[in-house]
């Protein structure tokens, strides 16, 4: 009995205690509370009060290019980035934390992104980079220079002394090699716009092992983090790069003029060339909104998303990759076939465009030699060799359609268009050639044809291709009235392209201020200074088969919203000129130029006179010179085609600039509609 009382007291005990403790607990915090809100009240709502909000952008997915069976050319894939973000980064950590990241990227032989002017010679020195060549190292080094008022005769130890005190970038206690990565980031982080609103991004492309890495030192690294981004892709790299383009850093200017959209920063990435530049406005995505509330000691309040983030438009191109490939591989072969056999010259080069003549769009553009997109964008080596040339090759000239060359007699069916047009000659009119020219205008000038070929009307000499009759055709009818025609054609005239093009040259006046009768009579047969792009020379002839109306020559088949689902423009064929010919007229030459390829005499009847596909076509051999010199260079040789020839559908200009002979360029032409029109033979490109 006396334990049960004992057992009850102890149980007593401990309620109480307890009981006590829990009030003890209560007093304690409603001092707190007290404290709090009457005696630090007004103190802790007014520092509330003080925090500041920033609106962070979020990066977007940029749209895609597709080629008109929805083969990918330039498409993202997700990449890995690793970024500051201001916000979290602890006041006066910065430089340490940088120096933490550059060993951690070092140590395992992995990119950081460096472009500052200034290195570490041998000796431990501070010394400027070396300029490769093409002034871009001795422009940032000037724009450094400037940057920090400067003068330009400064040296590195002196930019580098500045840049490292307390009134910039508070280093001068690390050693030179630490000083050097600290301020080759810090510089770059001013120049890109690095705030509290605007994060920066260290490196990207970062390898799966380095995503580990910098993710278990996170912790130590506040402020560094790991983040996702779209990663450009050129899918089928070397298939219509002179198209597709690519992108690049925005350059200041540019920037300027767009920042207001709230789409860019300082270190976007642009279109630089082709589509990528021309429809940049469509492709590009626009970035969202993050409202991040922060206090003033850092401490990090809310995160909210104001706008969501919304990616580009996808692109069709109208182009097909299969026609593309088989179009690369044929230039390949033939102009490295012509190349072997030139003995003295310039090297060959090769351009064909192909266009569908039922509304002028680019089936298939594509010259040789050419480059890979994709190893340009991610091989810095591969970059700069091409950006150098240092091969000589030129691979990033975009000759079809940048380029403008002679085309010698490709010209003659529009000029024979014309002066049939204009009444100057008719199907009866016949011109004597007895191969060496006369003309008492021109007493002391006497060009030569390529043959005797006596007495011949407009289609005998379209078909055995006579220099004379063009002479006095072309002459009669006066370079006036043949550069109106030839514009109509599409000759010497943008065709409406959506990326860059030139507009060539055609020779007259214009051109030329001390005009004469003799360069009439060349202008007439495409020498002179004739200077046609392969776009216009497809043109031309997809004109021609089209019985004279000329349509908007197009690359682009429609824009859709990112997911594809929705197509949100598309484009219509559209008509540049019309009925610039009497039908009668048309017919005379369509007829001549089918004679080119079934007539034996004819100058494409060797190339295409078996060939199962009917086609028209005109051929030609242009003279060209040894740069600064009267040399003769190896010739460049055109071709203007359509098929088939009674229903056409695809017309084709090819150039082989010093290719020599006529059957390289024919080669290219057999092997682009075989594919073509056989469907089934076509490569699988994905």
């Amino acid at each position: 009995m006396e334990e049960n009382n004992k057992e009850k007291k102890g149980q007593s005990v401990r309620v109480l205690a307890l009981v006590l403790g829990i009030l003890a607990v209560f007093v304690v915090f409603g001092a707190q509370l007290v404290n709090w809100q009457l005696v630090h009240g007004a103190q802790y709502r007014a520092q509330a009060d003080s925090t500041n909000i920033y609106t962070v952008k979020k990066d977007a997915s940029r749209g895609e290019i597709l080629d008109a069976n929805g083969v990918s050319l330039a498409v993202n894939e997700t990449g890995y980035k690793v970024v500051f973000n201001n916000l979290y980064v602890p006041k006066g950590s910065l430089n340490a934390t940088i120096l933490q990241l550059v060993a951690l990227f070092e140590s395992r032989n992995e990119e950081w992104i460096d472009n500052f002017p200034i290195v570490v010679d041998e000796n431990g020195n501070f010394a400027f980079k070396q300029d490769d060549g093409d002034g871009t190292v001795d422009s940032a080094i000037s724009l450094l220079k400037s940057d920090y008022r400067l003068q330009q005769y400064a040296t590195a130890e002196e930019c580098i002394n500045l840049m490292a005190s307390d009134q910039w970038y508070d280093c001068e206690g690390y050693s030179n090699s630490d000083k050097r990565s600290i301020l080759a980031v810090r510089y770059n982080m001013a120049k890109t716009g690095y705030n509290n609103e605007n994060k920066y991004t260290f490196a990207e492309g970062i390898s799966n092992e380095m995503v580990a890495i910098v993710s278990e030192n996170s912790q130590k690294m506040p402020g560094v983090s790991v983040e996702t981004y779209s990663e450009r892709k050129y899918a089928n790299g070397s298939l219509a790069t002179n198209i597709v383009g690519y992108i690049g850093a925005i350059d200041p200017d540019t920037y300027e003029e767009k920042k207001d959209t709230g789409d860019y920063q300082l270190d976007s990435k642009i279109g630089i060339e082709g589509i990528e530049a021309a429809l940049e406005d469509k492709l590009v995505g626009h970035r969202g909104e993050q409202l991040v509330e922060v206090t003033p000691n850092g401490t990090i309040v809310s995160e909210t998303e104001k706008t969501p983030a919304t990616s580009g438009n996808t692109v069709y191109l109208t182009i097909d990759a299969r026609l593309q490939k088989i179009a690369l591989d044929a230039l390949k072969e033939n102009v490295e076939a012509a190349q072997k056999e030139e003995s003295y010259g310039s090297q060959c080069t090769g351009s064909v465009v192909v266009l569908d003549v039922n509304d002028f769009s680019v089936l298939c553009a594509q010259s040789y030699p050419n480059y890979d997109l994709d190893k340009y964008m991610n091989d810095p080596q591969y970059r700069e060799d091409l950006l150098l040339n240092k091969d000589g090759q030129n691979a990033m000239w975009n000759r079809c359609f940048w380029q403008g060359y002679p085309i010698g007699s490709a010209m003659k069916p529009a000029v024979a268009l014309a002066a049939l047009q204009e009444g100057v000659i008719d199907t009866s009119t016949q011109f004597r050639c007895g191969y060496t020219y006369y003309n008492a205008d021109m007493p002391d000038f006497h060009p030569l044809c390529m043959g005797t070929h006596g007495y011949l009307n407009v289609i005998e000499a379209l078909t055995v291709s006579c220099n004379i009759f063009f002479y006095d055709t072309g002459y009669n009818l006066g370079i006036d009235n043949m550069n109106l025609y030839q514009r109509k054609l599409g000759l010497g005239e943008l065709t409406g392209v959506e990326i860059y093009e030139s507009d060539g040259t055609l020779a007259g006046p214009d051109e030329k201020e001390d005009w004469y009768g003799g360069d009439t009579i060349m202008a007439a047969i495409g020498q002179s200074d004739n200077l046609i792009t392969p776009v216009q020379l497809a043109t031309y002839a997809a004109t021609i088969a089209n019985n004279g109306t000329r349509l908007r020559t197009h690359v682009v088949d429609k824009i859709t919203d990112y997911s594809r689902q929705t197509v949100l423009e598309e484009t219509k064929p559209e008509v540049v000129e019309e009925n610039i010919f009497d039908q009668e007229v048309l017919e005379t030459v369509k007829g001549a130029m089918r004679n080119v390829v079934t007539s034996p005499s004819g100058t494409g009847y060797y190339s295409y006179g078996s060939y199962e596909i009917p086609i028209a076509a005109k051929t030609g051999t242009a003279q060209t010179y040894l740069p600064n010199s009267n040399e003769y260079d190896v010739d460049n040789i055109t071709l203007i085609a359509y098929a088939p020839y009674d229903d056409p559908q695809i017309a084709i200009g090819i150039i082989m600039e010093h290719g020599g002979k006529s059957v390289y360029a024919a080669n290219v032409a057999k092997a682009i509609m075989d594919g073509y029109f056989h469907p089934e033979t076509m490569p699988e490109v994905e």
